[in-house]
């Protein structure tokens, strides 16, 4: 028999304290499977996933299955890559002020 308290992971003994509940041995594991202590009792999942860039795998108490999560500030598509052109030199004549109506045009 195994031992838990206030729902711990079960383990083989206690520290003696009260409050420790016999709980059965885990269930056998079936192969590409895991068992873990879940409330009060064990479960057989599916392993986690691979987490990819961006995204992390939880697991849904609620929904007792593995759920995909964008990370915050994660990318999820490509940026832009803005290039910078170096110009050697720019006559006067070609440089006028524009207004800010003209500057609102340009934005997409």
């Amino acid at each position: 028999m195994l031992y838990t308290k206030n729902g711990s992971i079960p383990k083989p003994e206690t520290d003696g304290t009260e409050g420790w509940l016999e709980v059965p041995m885990p269930p056998e594991t079936p192969e590409g499977k895991e068992v873990v202590w879940l409330n009060w009792r064990w479960l057989i999942r599916d392993p986690k996933p691979q987490d990819r860039e961006g995204y992390r795998w939880k697991w849904n108490h609620d929904q007792m299955q593995w759920i995909e999560y964008q990370l915050p500030g994660a990318m999820t598509q490509a940026e832009p890559v803005l290039e910078s052109v170096h110009i050697d030199a720019l006559a006067s004549s070609q440089v006028i002020a524009m207004t800010s109506e003209q500057i609102g045009g340009l934005s997409p």
